[in-house]
């Protein structure tokens, strides 16, 4: 093993460990008595532990240290394993640079360098895992967020190459349900009456509205839209009644989802013998922009700069993946994103993290919690 390993040596054996605990999502099969929660326990000796399980296998464990106003939060949730691994992705694979390992980049790392950290310190220090970040319900921190948990910022680990970003897309998915009349496609009423027909106009309207637009922010440019799928109908010669369009959408940090989607009801493709094709539009999952749409922008990204300055982390860009950093935004939590690998290794096989990410994003840890550490615990600290 390298120096940098060897500078790391804790939070490997810690990530070893957690990779070795199989919290794949789905199927999600957790419990607040599973192996990972039990370790976890294990080594946050001295912490107050709460747990809260929200059913389904949506659990979060809140451990406090002191009185600190600032919350650090890992999920220990990983995505199903791919079918192109190389190597057992539950065991770690360490080379000179990197190690992999499922969860290794997102976010078992993070939790790792944390879990050596706090042996490092005596500050005060909150830390909140959950276990159904991958899930898309969010639930486990959604109803963290309904107590009354005294938090004013958050710290959330996902893969940010150790730079604090403060703002990215959300996520909004939607149904739009278009009515047409029913009858004998040779009818020439056809292409007017038919569902189907309106769903593609509308479909081609959005298109070309998005397409003249000039959204952007940071390094961020456009309105991603996707039509993931599309029914209706039932044959050939019969004039569609119903159709269903399936669709999603990423606003950019600071646009209103529900805004957007109104917006959208309203445009209509028109053809010479077109009737109206607004469609009955149904929000779906909806995760908030960071900063969330209900706060004032500007303050939020003033007060997550602060944040980040304060404990002198590096700034990075806004980025197009969504973390449930805006959740707790949403909250009024003051809230930016950090931890160690790249995106780009997150969700696939062989997924990985370096090493020197690790070390850094270990040592960032101390020197935050080494912040909340009282001059008479610090003075000890240098016997």
């Amino acid at each position: 093993m390298n120096h940098e390993a060897n500078q790391s040596c804790s939070t490997v054996k810690h990530l070893e460990a957690l990779v070795s605990f199989d919290t794949q999502n789905p199927p999600r099969n957790i419990s607040v008595e599973s192996d990972i929660f039990l370790y976890l326990k294990k080594y946050l000796s001295g912490f107050q532990l709460t747990t809260h399980d929200a059913g389904d296998g949506c659990i979060s464990l809140l451990a406090t240290r002191g009185n600190p106003d600032l919350l650090f939060n890992f999920h220990i949730d990983t995505v199903p394993i791919a079918n192109s691994w190389t190597s057992d992705p539950l065991k770690l694979v360490i080379t000179e640079e990197k190690i992999t390992g499922l969860g290794a980049c997102d976010i078992k790392g993070a939790a790792a360098c944390m879990l050596t950290a706090i042996t490092k310190t005596k500050g005060d220090v909150a830390l909140l895992f959950s276990s159904d970040e991958e899930h898309g319900s969010s639930l486990a921190v959604k109803s963290f967020l309904q107590t009354e948990h005294g938090f004013n910022q958050v710290i959330v680990a996902e893969p940010t190459q150790a730079r604090a970003i403060l703002a990215h897309r959300g996520i909004q998915s939607a149904k739009a349900t278009f009515k047409g009349e029913s009858g004998h496609a040779s009818d020439a009423r056809a292409i007017k009456d038919n569902a189907i027909h309106k769903a593609c106009q509308w479909s081609t309207a959005v298109i070309q509205w998005l397409g003249e637009q000039n959204f952007n922010f940071d390094s961020l440019n456009g309105l991603p839209f996707n039509i993931g799928k599309i029914e209706g109908g039932i044959k050939a010669n019969m004039i569609a009644a119903d159709c269903e369009l399936a669709f999603g959408f990423r606003p950019l940090p600071g646009q209103d989802s529900q805004a957007l989607l109104s917006q959208f009801k309203s445009l209509s493709g028109v053809t010479q013998n077109a009737s109206s094709l607004a469609p009955d539009i149904a929000a779906g999952f909806h995760g908030p922009t960071l900063p969330a749409a209900n706060q004032n922008f500007n303050d939020a990204i003033t007060n997550a700069t602060r944040l980040a300055e304060q404990y002198e982390l590096p700034l990075g860009s806004a980025v197009n993946f969504w973390t449930e950093a805006s959740l707790f935004s949403q909250s009024g939590l003051t809230a930016i994103v950090y931890g160690p690998g790249n995106i780009e290794q997150a969700h696939t096989a062989n997924e990985w993290v370096s090493l020197k990410q690790l070390k850094q994003v270990e040592e960032q840890y101390i020197q935050i919690i080494s912040k909340h550490q009282s001059p008479s615990e610090m003075e000890k600290g240098h016997e």
